[in-house]
């Protein structure tokens, strides 16, 4: 009565008072729906309203929000030791648990002792070790996580004469907050709301009592320390072990299992003592321990933690699959936009990103199948999770066996073939979704984490797409400089190199014409003892007179160092090595990528028109935008030596560094 007198202090004389019936009549619904279940349930024998809580999860199982990161949190905790089947067999357990706890808390009201003795199993050691603990007179600090029925430690302690002060979590609806607090408390246990009584909760270890704390949940953005969880660095709250560290009362690691027959057995652990004069470093060391603890058990027992708390929310190890169709053009373009990624080192303030990279090399059975696959797999990804076996009829037992075992937070993938396949290991992962090129129809309908369509592409853009003038590039000056080292001895004279060049070769309608190769050859032999010497690369798709000509006339000028036939040599390090040894960069137009690339070493780069023919429309505007940009010139050879002077007037620091701002800030945006 002493709370509505106060209530009523502060009314006005004027309005009636409210009579105790009347405020429990106005309750929340849920909290009277509570109560009523509570009554159904405690009517009901324990082994009927347990079948009728496992019944209850089982269908929770089907229409749960949460299911999907909880396979997901699941599937990457526990790797790829655990199969699909039994990830899935885990999740129905789970959620059979999770009914029947719900049963277990709302019979807390009729729950004995002795019903608990029969219910509950801990032995004479681990009940002899927590008296003992007691008994130092420091009080103790009961650490359990949410695994099994958590609730039921602090009533074993409470019904054999040891109250546990309980850090309790405040839910959202206060009348229903309180009525848990009454069920806790019914059987001896003292509710402390979080936040708002740690001076209760020193007192209570002042005085020799026992202090319950969850605390296997994420410290939020700021606090606790970040540690690997699973492998995963994540936030790791350390309050339950500055207080050992503060008071002396040490840390005691308590868990609960469910077993079968409704049965459950408590596990205890020995007590963590945490050095008053070890600083931070013992706190971090406690916690890193208890981790330990908490990984051994929920390995044991995976179906009864609770896997649906988003526990990884905040985490500092961002994992990227890289998916590669075979072609080194897309690869280079996956590779440079998950460089972007470790520039970034700190988060909400903090230190310690890291971001492990995965690649995964996609082949399928057939032409056919991959076909197939593209036509399917708008269908199949929104049931995918779970069932990724379903999907060997389309790929190679070896692809298959790695995008199973696959588990990451962004996936990455470019050209219109991988789109399928990024999308429903997406959906498997609970992954961000990163493409890189314009997708095919329909998936140009569809929505993606991020989309990097270059400004040349038209046609159907997804939505929150980033149209960058350039297409993604890995041109660091260290990793140039290391492919351009590997070049060096099978030089002349190395530092004489001043002109590199770049022949593409037949595109669609296009083809490159000898007859210009080799005026272009001409004029640039004439002007290279003024200039410098230079080295030449052909690729896979130049034809064989070209290679036929640069093999035979073009090696044996006295100012060529270098002739690679691009199909019979295959060093990687001669592309990126032309790149850093040359000051200025000849590129056919008819290679976009080579082109990105060149421009994005911040060189002098002319785009050679050798070719006849029609190009796609692409190659136009890409080569215009660039243009205007002041990032290159275009020739032909007939005004070659005009169009290097021109080279002069090239000035693209503003635009690049344009460039990388907005991909980088793109990219910050989606972590």
């Amino acid at each position: 009565m002493k709370s509505l007198e106060i209530r009523k202090a502060k009314m006005d004389d004027r309005k009636p008072v409210q009579s105790e019936q009347t405020l429990r009549d106005s309750r929340p619904a849920a909290v009277r729906a509570v109560r009523f279940f509570s009554r159904v349930m405690s009517a009901f024998p324990p082994v009927v309203s347990l079948a009728l809580g496992s019944a209850a999860g089982s269908l929770a199982f089907y229409f749960s929000r949460r299911r999907r990161i909880a396979y997901a949190d699941l599937k990457a905790a526990l790797g790829p030791g655990v199969t699909e089947k039994q990830r899935r067999a885990i999740l129905q357990a789970h959620y059979r648990h999770i009914g029947q706890m719900a049963v277990e808390i709302l019979r807390i009201p009729v729950l004995t002792r002795e019903t608990l003795n029969r219910q509950v199993q801990v032995t004479e050691a681990s009940w002899q070790r927590y008296e003992s603990l007691l008994q130092e007179g420091r009080g103790v600090l009961l650490l359990t996580g949410h695994f099994g029925n958590w609730e039921l430690t602090q009533i074993v302690s409470g019904m054999r004469g040891k109250p546990l002060h309980v850090l309790a979590r405040t839910q959202k609806h206060n009348a229903l907050n309180e009525l848990l607090n009454e069920f806790r408390e019914k059987h001896g246990a003292v509710a402390v709301q979080r936040g708002m009584g740690i001076r209760g909760l020193l007192r209570a270890l002042r005085d020799g009592n026992p202090v319950g704390v969850l605390g296997d949940q994420d410290a939020g953005k700021q606090e606790g320390v970040i540690l690997p969880l699973f492998g995963r660095k994540t936030t790791m709250p350390t309050g339950v072990f500055q207080l050992s560290q503060r008071t002396g009362a040490p840390v005691f690691p308590v868990l609960i299992a469910r077993e079968r027959g409704g049965k459950h057995r408590i596990f205890t652990e020995d007590p963590i003592r945490v050095s008053g004069d070890g600083g931070q470093d013992a706190v971090t060391a406690a916690a890193r321990h208890y981790i330990g603890l908490l990984e051994k058990y929920i390995r044991l027992y995976p179906s009864q933690w609770l896997w649906e708390t988003k526990r990884w929310k905040y985490t500092w190890t961002k994992r990227i699959a890289i998916l590669s169709d075979g072609k080194p053009g897309h690869y280079k373009q996956c590779e440079a936009l998950a460089a972007v990624f470790p520039e970034m080192t700190h988060q909400y303030g903090r230190k310690g990103l890291e971001f492990p990279q995965e690649t995964v090399t996609v082949r399928f059975r057939s032409k056919f199948r991959e076909i197939l696959f593209q036509c399917l797999g708008i269908f199949i990804e929104p049931w995918i999770q779970g069932r990724l076996s379903r999907l060997k009829f389309f790929f190679h037992p070896e692809t298959q066996q790695r995008i199973e075992a696959l588990s990451a937070d962004f996936i990455l993938s470019a050209g219109a073939s991988l789109v399928p396949l990024n999308r429903c290991l997406a959906r498997e992962n609970c992954a961000k979704s990163i493409i890189l090129m314009r997708p095919g129809f329909p998936y140009s309908l569809l929505h993606y984490d991020l989309a990097v369509v270059p400004r040349h592409d038209r046609g159907g853009i997804p939505g929150r797409s980033f149209r960058p003038q350039l297409i993604p590039s890995r041109t660091a000056p260290e990793l140039l400089q290391e492919a351009a080292e590997k070049l060096k001895p099978s030089l002349r004279h190395p530092g004489r190199v001043k002109i590199s060049v770049f022949l593409g070769g037949v595109t669609r309608n296009y083809q490159m014409d000898l007859a210009a190769v080799e005026r272009f050859f001409s004029v640039l032999g004439r002007m290279a003892p003024a200039m410098g010497d230079f080295v030449v690369t052909t690729s896979r798709r130049t034809p064989e007179p070209v290679c036929r000509f640069v093999r035979e006339r073009v090696a044996r000028d006295p100012h060529c160092q270098m002739a690679v036939i691009g199909a019979e040599d295959g060093r990687k390090e001669v592309a990126p090595g032309m790149l850093a040894l040359g000051g200025i960069l000849m590129i056919t137009e008819d290679s976009l990528s080579m082109i990105s690339e060149a421009v994005s070493t911040g060189k002098k780069v002319l785009i050679l028109k050798l070719g006849s023919g029609q190009l796609p429309a692409k190659h136009g505007r890409f080569a215009e935008g660039l243009v205007r940009e002041k990032a290159l010139v275009i020739a032909a050879p007939e005004n070659l030596e005009d169009k290097i002077r021109e080279l002069s007037a090239v000035r693209s620091d503003s635009f690049l560094r344009r460039e990388k701002e907005n991909l980088r800030a793109i990219v910050e945006a989606i972590l």
